[in-house]
Parts: C-alpha cells; structure tokens; sequence
C-alpha cells in the first residue's frame, strides 16, 4: 500500500514489528528483489521508502530512468512489501543530527523525518561506508538496529546502465 510520511505513524501503532527499507529502485533488478526479500525476512512488516525523482536524480545525469510514480508501483507490487512511501531532500539539507559529509546530509535530510514519524525496529540497508556515521548516529538517536545486506553478486542499476551505453558504441 502506498502512502504518506503522515501515514507513518499509524503503521507504528498497529504493527508490532517494522522494518525500514530504502533504495531509488531504478532499472528494478534481481538484486533489488532480493535486497526486500531478505529485508521481509527479519520479520515484521516491511515499509519501503523510495526516493522520488529529485533525490534520485543526484545519481547522475539523466536518472532517474524511471519515473518515481512507475518505481513506487512496481515496489509497491511485490507481495514482500507492506507499505511505500515517496522520500525527498529538501533543497535547505538541514539535518537534526551531526554529517561528516555532503552525502550524510542529503540521506539524513531526507530519512531524518521517516525515522523520526515511523520509529523502525530495523533499519535493513545495503552497506554504503560512506554512509554508515549517519546509520549510527541515527540508529542511536531514534532507536532502530541497523542489519547490512551486502552488494550481491549481481549487477547494479548504475552498471546495467554503463553496459548498455558501451554495448552501444
């Protein structure tokens, strides 16, 4: 089911155990299926925020590829997902929590407020290092475990992309 950060709290309050999932999802893969897969897997209901066009387009240029409206429904489609949600960065990248970077500031900026309404049991990730200060910071803050989901040994959507632009040249 589809909703909005406003919805969040409610999640909270009839479930018993959630699980936080994030991703842009774009070029939707084997790896992104098992990545929620194994996310369901630590048992609760899993919410899936999925980063919306703004946010996702900070990957490069001309991403996304896939519009955040058909991203969040394919998402949302998967029986292994509960709930979806669209998240943003705001253009002020404020953060109540301290960044060592630039990249902290723009995933806490946009995570802060889903932490902070849906209070996640889990935070289920894939392991980005330059990331994690602001997973336990944030773990520590609100109160959620962090579990890491190593890169599978399939393809990124980034690399999907740079072996069709090279199979076209």
């Amino acid at each position: 089911m589809i909703i909005g950060i406003n919805d969040l709290n409610i999640v909270r309050e009839r479930e018993e155990k959630v699980i936080l999932g994030t991703g842009t999802f774009d070029l939707f893969h084997y790896d992104h299926l098992r990545y929620l897969q194994m996310a369901k897997e630590c048992g609760g209901t899993l919410v899936v925020a999925v980063k919306d066009n703004k946010f996702a387009g900070r990957k490069g240029k001309g991403r996304p590829i896939i519009s955040e409206e058909q991203r969040i429904a394919i998402v949302d489609a998967l029986k292994c997902v509960d709930y979806t949600l669209l998240v943003g960065v705001e253009d002020n990248l404020e953060t109540m929590l301290e960044c060592d970077n630039d990249k902290q500031r723009e995933w806490l900026n946009a995570f802060e407020k889903v932490f902070d309404k849906l209070r996640p049991d889990i935070l289920f990730f894939e392991g980005n290092p330059v990331l994690q200060s602001a997973r336990d910071r944030a773990s520590q803050y609100f109160g959620f475990k962090c579990v890491s989901k190593p890169r599978g040994e399939t393809i990124s959507t980034t690399e999907i992309i740079q072996k069709i632009s090279e199979s076209n040249k």
